[in-house]
């Protein structure tokens, strides 16, 4: 009897988790993109069901790309020492239903909704392009710190509050494309807080492919013929003047002749 108890206990004190983990589904309208030389043309919905009134996150985490920092002593113009932080994703973003600031601080980690991004820090290492043992030992988390705010200026790595749509059980959101996305096969996973506890969804794979030559060359083309135009303007406006000025001269000398055919007898 008494393991019959300890049994049912145990259960029960599982089963938020088995329910919530059920009822959290994510699912992507496509599985595979190609990007061209502009990202923002293309989107991605990802979609699922939720409990109700529970905050959802949606964390997109790429393959791991190197990031090359460098770092200058006592602010000098002069590079210090240079070195090459790995085992960080290429992209790291984090979309959300709610206000950040209505999720428990104690969910932040497991979420990846920490501002300082410390859930990544323990993957990351670091490799010095020159020999200083001294350097990595002291600048190693700086280092790691400065590799993470590369990504965050480039728009790689942050966290976009209320951008998952609800209603009901429903929600969806679109997934950033930004220049500089790493190419290979993107997570993309649901979590939510259920119970007093986070539960996540079936990790989803998106693969990003290089766009097709075609693609490319109407990329280019358009850039080129904008280049183009820029460039023909001023020229086209200089060739006008250079018209208009050898029209003036022309009606200068008819007139300079006709006053000499006026005066000589």
């Amino acid at each position: 009897m008494k393991p019959f108890i300890i049994l049912t206990l145990f259960i029960m004190l599982l089963a938020p988790d088995a329910v919530g983990a059920q009822e959290l589904s994510c699912r992507l309208d496509r599985d595979e993109i190609h990007l061209g030389l502009d990202p923002h043309q293309e989107t991605i919905k990802v979609y699922g069901q939720a409990p109700e009134q529970a905050p959802i996150i949606i964390k997109i985490e790429g393959p791991e790309r190197p990031v090359l920092v460098s770092f200058n002593k006592d602010n000098s113009l002069i590079k210090f020492s240079e070195a090459e932080v790995r085992g960080l994703p290429g992209i790291y973003q984090v979309l959300t239903s709610t206000p950040v600031e209505e999720i428990k601080p104690t969910y932040w980690s497991l979420l990846g909704l920490n501002p300082e991004h410390n859930e990544l820090r323990s993957s990351a290492w670091v490799r010095m392009r020159q020999d200083s043992d001294d350097a990595y030992s002291k600048w190693q988390n700086d280092y790691v710190t400065m590799a993470m705010r590369v990504k965050e200026e480039k728009g790689l790595y942050g966290v976009r509050q209320e951008v998952v749509h609800r209603q009901g059980k429903n929600y969806w959101a679109n997934i950033p494309l930004v220049r500089g996305m790493p190419l290979g096969e993107i997570k993309v996973t649901a979590l939510a807080v259920v119970n007093n506890r986070v539960v996540s969804s079936d990790t989803k794979l998106l693969k990003l492919k290089p766009s097709s030559i075609l693609s490319t060359a109407q990329d280019l083309s358009i850039s080129g013929i904008l280049v183009i135009s820029l460039f023909m303007v001023p020229i086209f406006l200089l060739t006008v003047a250079h018209i208009l000025e050898l029209l003036a001269q022309y009606k200068e000398e008819r007139k300079r002749a006709r006053l000499l055919r006026q005066i000589s007898p």
